[in-house]
């Protein structure tokens, strides 16, 4: 008999999605505020809510302190209570 060995992903799907459709765009004809491409919301210093709550989620995940510092640097967030 075979066994198969799937590999378990620690992240949800749903934080993938969110990360990959929210967007910055920027409104009147790329001269505007940024707005985000998918929930129209205006986006933050962090992008917009869906998107903030999607890296808290995936730094809660990261095991690795290294990584999360990593992560931190590179999108300028603080994970405060994600841990």
């Amino acid at each position: 008999m075979v066994s198969f060995s799937v590999r378990h992903d620690p992240v949800p799907a749903s934080v993938k999605i969110d990360l990959e459709l929210h967007k910055p765009y920027r409104t009147w004809f790329g001269l505007g505020r940024l707005r985000c491409e998918w929930c129209n919301h205006k986006w933050g210093a962090h992008g917009c809510p869906r998107r903030r709550s999607a890296v808290k989620l995936l730094a809660s995940r990261i095991g690795s302190d290294s990584l999360r510092d990593v992560l931190s640097t590179l999108i300028g967030f603080s994970w405060g209570g994600a841990a």
